[in-house]
């Protein structure tokens, strides 16, 4: 969901990059931030920062919040093979495979496969699912379109 839409009951993961939001949506019940990244992972340090400290104020355990990191434009694909995103709060890493519309709509071109095969593998080694997003997620039997990947992200209502 997103950080303006009403919280449901239970836990739930909230889609924002603004560290306010993040910080209601976790006072509302979130146990999860998912954030899109397209140049640089700093925006995800500074809500791995805001995490931390919402859980020491509220009386979370430490780790409680987690951090899904997505990878939505070349640059940040890159900055994948350097260093990894926020490391011991990260939960999940996937792409949203629309960043990278070089070629034909939901193509396997060359900057969607490298990119899927960097977010694959950078998830693969530090043990974390990884998932798919965008036109071109699925093969026409159903299987993720890019090797590597065991989950999809489906926006809803």
């Amino acid at each position: 969901m997103t950080a303006d839409d009403r919280p449901p009951g239970g836990a739930f993961t909230v889609a924002t990059a603004d560290p306010d939001k993040a910080r209601a949506a976790v006072e509302a019940g979130a146990r999860g931030v998912l954030m899109a990244i397209t140049d640089d992972f700093a925006p995800a340090d500074r809500m791995a920062v805001t995490l931390s400290v919402a859980e020491a104020e509220l009386g979370l355990a430490d780790g409680a919040l987690s951090l899904i990191v997505e990878i939505a434009g070349p640059g940040g694909a890159l900055r994948l093979a350097h260093r990894s995103p926020v490391p011991g709060r990260l939960a999940m890493l996937g792409i949203d495979l629309e960043g990278f519309g070089r070629g034909a709509a939901g193509g396997a071109d060359a900057p969607r496969l490298t990119a899927a095969g960097l977010v694959a593998l950078a998830a693969a080694a530090h043990g974390l699912p990884a998932y798919l997003r965008g036109s071109g997620s699925l093969m026409p039997d159903g299987r993720p379109a890019f090797a590597g990947f065991t989950h999809l992200l489906v926006a809803g209502n």
